[in-house]
């Protein structure tokens, strides 16, 4: 059940004026802002898989079209057959970019929200919330863009080079602000695990 004080959460910022873990059966919304970015990370992934499908020609005609003009950067020798094994190889990372953009922006849209709902609902300490909220909004947001970075960059960087700006750029900043945020939840929840166990004890001697 969805405690009624969702609407204080959002109003009141990362776990609202709340103190301590809620009841069993009490769970609290994630802030307006929060959700608003899970929502619209989801549904770019939606829009980019069903542009990708459908202008899946069109981007594949302009990538090889780039990487044609910049032979040094690829590699290219202008022997056709060798040098269509290095576009096609191109091609397919690139491709392989975009999917994984619309696959890692699904599943991150969906832990942003999963993720930041724990965290209002049970991490006592406010600062503590409103640290994991918003390293996991961050970094979950952030980091599927590096898919759609490299993409873009394959045709005028090449595979490796343009791999690594979007590492530096995007999947090491994002994705470890997203790491930081579900390690402090899990020991944020590991604490206050230990607290209920130790308690019983405590109280029955």
């Amino acid at each position: 059940m969805i405690d009624s004080s969702a609407a204080e959460s959002a109003s009141g910022g990362y776990g609202g004026s709340r103190r301590g873990p809620p009841s069993n059966q009490s769970w609290r919304l994630p802030p307006i802002p929060v959700l608003l970015v899970s929502v619209l990370l989801i549904a770019c992934a939606e829009v980019g898989g069903a542009s990708m499908a459908q202008f899946k020609l069109e981007l594949a005609r302009w990538a090889r079209g780039i990487m044609l003009a910049r032979p040094q950067t690829h590699g290219l020798v202008g022997v056709r057959d060798v040098d269509e094994q290095i576009l096609d190889e191109a091609l397919v990372k690139f491709d392989a970019g975009l999917r994984l953009f619309h696959l890692h922006a699904e599943g991150l849209g969906t832990i942003i929200i999963v993720t930041s709902m724990v965290a209002v609902s049970v991490v006592e300490h406010a600062a503590l919330r409103r640290i994991i909220v918003g390293l996991i909004t961050a970094g979950g947001a952030g980091y599927p863009l590096g898919y759609l970075l490299w993409s873009a960059l394959i045709p005028f960087r090449g595979i490796a080079r343009g791999k690594s700006v979007a590492e530096w750029l995007v999947w090491i900043p994002f994705g470890g602000a997203a790491i930081v945020a579900l390690w402090l939840l899990t020991g944020a929840l590991a604490v206050q695990c230990a607290r209920s166990l130790r308690g019983p004890r405590v109280g029955a001697t």
